[in-house]
């Protein structure tokens, strides 16, 4: 399967093959280091977690599953099993907490998800989330100075990382488990008491600019991404990048920053996620004992997403210093709690999943007219977007491109799938996302998706149960539903020579 980085883009292009991943395809986890994240070690998006808890349920109930080991012949069927308990706290100050133990290696995973993206930003304040994020990392607390936090976490055997969505943003350590008081100790003081000087915030805004430039306004695909979302949507704020427009990442104040903090990193709005080796009870405490006494803010207020049925397709021309001509195509499609997610899960890899897929095999293979196809999800918390990418080879034109895409895309509205298709892009969907699932980061984050996303991280046990119900003729209709030219922008990429 493409990597979830680049199905889902945004602002930065710093992991694997992503552009801006989860930022290549929706707006990406944007990390410290412009680069996607700090020390990136390997990001989940929503939608690669959604696919990968297809692993082979416990039948013993919603509060633990079994996971297959990574045995590539057969990763779903193989008869070793990790269990994986969970059970939800609620702190005296309204913090949600999840703990997950996991005895089998000594470290663990400390995992924070904040209810706050782009989403919740308002016209002239655009990018203050991400830029948040950097600030809680080079800035010092009450008890810690700027540099303290990475030292401790290093010294345990650890390592930290974070990023920003339009939906959320979160922040994980790992590091050896007797370490656990030290590191919650460590993030509580950063809730707290986080201490921003005039020179960190300017130079991390300085930081910030330079990121747009590099990964959006200097970068092709970043360009044509932003466009894209900036057209397919124009009410809701999903319409503007998790980065910030330039002149209001230089409009926003230090103290829009501490308001912003005070009211969105509050306890009450945050979910705390704890995996790995330690004891329930203990980890309970120690979250009481240094998180609880934070005082819970009065919760911020709801997005209302009114933005208007789309009536007619919008086109859009992006001129640029490029070599090849280019587009990307946006569909529009329901959020991510929607039923009709799991068939367009699977309908993504029957489009772009593999050298068998339709996309690769019709446009790469058969006709070799375009050097790069892709389709993938964006699956938002309340809506989403189908994403086509296509480069034409050299001296193959756009508009044979865009012609052979609609075709693709007609025969699949017109004609469906076969059964064949369905069950290996269901297989697809499995194995990927029971890798995905291995290690106290991936699942601490996994869990932390679904409690904030999906409203409940028991969703997640519900998943194999949905994608196994998905049919043929499901697929061909959510394809005649969404797949529709009147639901659609597209983003066209016009090559232009230099100083033009």
């Amino acid at each position: 399967m493409m990597s979830w980085a680049r199905r889902m883009g945004g602002v930065g292009r710093g992991e694997a093959d992503s552009g801006m991943g989860w930022n290549a395809g929706k707006d990406k986890v944007t990390g410290k280091d412009g680069s996607g994240g700090r020390r990136r070690a390997g990001w989940l998006g929503p939608k690669s977690i959604l696919l990968g808890f297809v692993a082979t349920l416990l039948a013993g109930g919603p509060a633990a599953f079994s996971l297959p080991s990574l045995a590539d012949h057969d990763l779903a069927a193989s008869a070793e099993t990790i269990e994986f308990p969970v059970s939800r706290h609620t702190l005296s100050n309204g913090m949600t907490v999840l703990i997950s133990p996991d005895r089998s290696l000594p470290i663990a995973c400390l995992c924070l998800y904040f209810k706050v993206g782009s989403r919740n930003e308002l016209p002239g304040m655009t990018g203050i989330s991400h830029l948040v994020e950097h600030l809680r990392f080079s800035s010092g607390s009450q008890n810690f100075p700027p540099g303290e936090f990475d030292r401790i976490i290093e010294a345990a055997g650890g390592y930290s990382n974070g990023g920003t969505t339009k939906d959320y943003t979160l922040y994980w350590e790992e590091f050896v488990s007797s370490a656990l008081e030290e590191v919650i100790r460590l993030e509580a003081d950063r809730m707290r008491a986080l201490k921003i000087e005039p020179s960190n915030f300017s130079r991390e805004v300085q930081v910030v600019r330079e990121e747009r430039l590099l990964r959006t306004e200097n970068d092709i695909f970043g360009t044509m991404h932003e466009q894209l979302f900036a057209h397919a949507y124009v009410a809701h704020p999903y319409r503007w990048p998790v980065i910030g427009w330039m002149k209001d990442l230089q409009a926003i104040t230090i103290d829009q920053v501490k308001s912003y903090l005070a009211s969105y990193y509050a306890p009450n709005n945050t979910v705390a996620i704890l995996v790995g080796d330690l004891e329930e009870a203990e980890a309970l405490s120690l979250m009481e004992r240094y998180f609880g006494s934070i005082p819970a803010q009065p919760p911020p207020p709801p997005v209302i997403d009114s933005e208007p049925p789309q009536r007619g397709e919008r086109r859009v021309w992006v001129k640029k210093e490029a070599e090849l001509p280019a587009l990307l195509v946006g569909y529009r499609t329901p959020g991510a709690r929607d039923d009709d997610l799991y068939p367009l899960m699977l309908l993504e890899n029957i489009l772009s999943s593999g050298e068998s897929s339709r996309i690769y095999r019709d446009l790469i293979y058969e006709r070799q007219i375009a050097s790069s196809a892709w389709a993938g999800l964006y699956d938002g918390m309340d809506s989403g977007l189908f994403l086509f990418y296509l480069q034409m080879r050299p001296g193959q034109e756009l508009e044979e491109g865009e012609r052979a895409l609609e075709e693709i895309l007609r025969q699949l509205r017109e004609k469906g799938v076969a059964e064949e298709e369905v069950e290996k892009a269901r297989r697809m969907a499995q194995v990927h996302l029971v890798r995905m699932l291995q290690g106290n980061s991936h699942r601490a984050r996994s869990l932390g998706y679904y409690e904030v996303v999906m409203g409940d991280y028991g969703q997640l046990f519900s998943v194999l149960d949905r994608l196994e119900k998905v049919q043929a003729e499901d697929i061909q209709r959510v394809a005649q539903k969404y797949l529709d030219p009147d639901l659609r922008t597209t983003v066209i990429l016009v090559p232009v020579r230099e100083g033009r």
